[in-house]
């Protein structure tokens, strides 16, 4: 059955005329402009790894096992962090408070979590295990401390990491410190952080691993 195709200046129908001058692109200042809300910077994440991986992408699909698949059959799943979020910064109005209601977060306090869970595909069972569903694990840190100078379209100040899900699983941890994945990803490609610029130099192999196992699963 078809949908309706929402561009940025459908505007409301239905309605008293001077709300017919309301657009689509109204509705995603007011609700998505935010890009250091936590739920938005997650989304943010994904979307800056589809650009600099350059994977074509339709549509963000919430409910699926992981954030990104490949045409090929690879599975990535996006993890992100900041050292701020709004609701240290912003009051329940929006407004930005004289002072953060909480200090700046630590090294050590930052932590990407969700590594493992159930089947979102399907009717969720409580007794269903928690599990890594995805081949690679990329983690996006945006690390700028100076609230001022926080840019979120600036990636100059994101810090990537990329790990297998046997590096991941060997873990056995649901979450993982910024910390221990500097570490990891020095384990395996020699540097501890990964750029804009070289995140697809190290990701896009562990994606013809992953295609490859897929291709080859398909033939048995």
């Amino acid at each position: 059955m078809p949908r309706p195709t929402y561009l940025p200046e459908c505007t409301l129908s239905g309605c008293d005329a001077k709300l017919q001058e309301t657009s689509l692109l109204d509705f995603w200042k007011w609700a998505f402009s935010d890009l250091c809300d936590d739920d938005l910077k997650g989304i943010f994440a994904e979307w800056i790894v589809l650009r600099l991986l350059q994977i074509q992408s339709v549509r963000r699909v919430s409910w699926a096992n992981s954030d990104i698949i490949t045409v090929g059959g690879a599975r990535i799943e996006i993890k992100a962090s900041s050292y701020w979020q709004s609701w240290k910064l912003l009051d329940e109005t929006g407004a930005l408070r004289p002072t953060p209601i909480h200090p700046i977060s630590s090294e050590a306090q930052i932590r990407f979590a969700g590594l493992k869970a159930r089947n979102a595909t399907d009717i969720a069972d409580i007794h269903d295990p928690r599990l890594y569903k995805s081949d690679i694990y990329i983690f996006a840190f945006q690390r700028e401390k100076d609230i001022e100078g926080w840019n979120a379209m600036d990636l100059s100040q994101w810090e990537f990491y990329a790990l297998p899900v046997a590096a991941v699983s060997a873990l056995g941890w649901s979450s993982i410190s910024l910390p221990m994945l500097r570490s990891e990803q020095m384990k395996l490609c020699g540097q501890a952080t990964l750029t804009a610029d070289s995140l697809a130099d190290v990701v896009q192999p562990l994606i013809a691993v992953a295609e490859n196992a897929v291709a080859l699963a398909s033939e048995e």
